[in-house]
């Protein structure tokens, strides 16, 4: 798994109790939540039947960067670093060249895990990085609506995230969306950047078993998932991320084209 997989999770966090079921700095992809493995088998799985992934010929590579669902800004940054330039198993030899063309995140960072405006600027710095690096960063909105302004968490509240909000089968926004602006940093910037499939979603869970979820978290990897189709489109699109958010938000889907 060199320059494929790392573990930013060295500790139990303090809001669990017990083992967890991966352990410490796992050397090998390992889940403790089920929610990754369906984030990841949106934006790569491979099913006939079911049809789950995305962009099923991608690659992928991976941090864990959540103990049992809860993160805290440290492990968030240590990911966004390997990212940037991901290293081999033994944490050794770092390779920008080896660098995603995307990363999905399916995560907030709230107060409750250490996250405020006192400190929004850590992750932003990251995030500002990867981006000027030609790194995609889709994050997904949070599921605080219905009303505005709930867009209150990292890393979706920021300028350089391509930040997801979710829409239902009828590809109406749903309830549990958050919504902008973002108003916790007094940007009053405009958030959700667009919006894809996050209710009722069906993919991949651990030990071969599939299962259906909603949230914004299932319609980040969607987003994440059509990244990689343009750049398999179009591969001199690679690293050019403003170029890229404009396709995503401008080009009209096929249905509501008048041809």
């Amino acid at each position: 798994h060199n320059y494929n997989w790392h573990d930013a999770i060295h500790e139990i966090d303090p809001g669990n109790s017990g083992t967890n079921p991966c352990g410490l700095d796992n050397i090998a992809p390992c889940d403790d939540h089920n929610h990754g493995t369906h984030t990841v088998g949106t934006m790569v799985g491979v099913d006939n039947a079911l049809q789950i992934g995305v962009a099923p010929e991608a690659s992928w590579i991976g941090c864990r960067n959540m103990e049992r669902g809860a993160g805290r800004p440290s492990t968030y940054l240590e990911c966004f670093e390997w990212f940037l330039a991901p290293t081999d198993s033994n944490n050794e030899n770092p390779d920008v060249s080896k660098a995603p063309h995307v990363i999905n995140n399916s995560w907030g960072c709230p107060e409750s895990e250490g996250c405020n405006p006192t400190n929004f600027l850590i992750l932003e710095t990251a995030i500002n990085n990867l981006k000027a690096a030609g790194v995609v960063v889709v994050a997904s909105a949070g599921n605080s609506g219905s009303e505005c302004s709930t867009f209150s968490n990292p890393p979706a509240i920021y300028e350089n995230s391509f930040a997801v909000g979710a829409t239902n089968e009828n590809d109406n926004i749903t309830g549990f969306s958050s919504r902008g602006p973002v108003t916790v940093d007094n940007s009053n910037r405009l958030k959700p950047n667009v919006s894809a499939p996050g209710r009722n979603v069906n993919s991949c869970i651990r030990d071969g078993g599939y299962a259906t979820f909603s949230g914004t978290s299932m319609a980040g990897p969607h987003v994440a998932g059509a990244v990689a189709l343009i750049i398999s489109a179009r591969p001199a699109l690679a690293g050019q991320v403003d170029l890229i958010e404009d396709i995503l938000r401008f080009t009209l889907p096929l249905s509501v084209i008048k041809l």
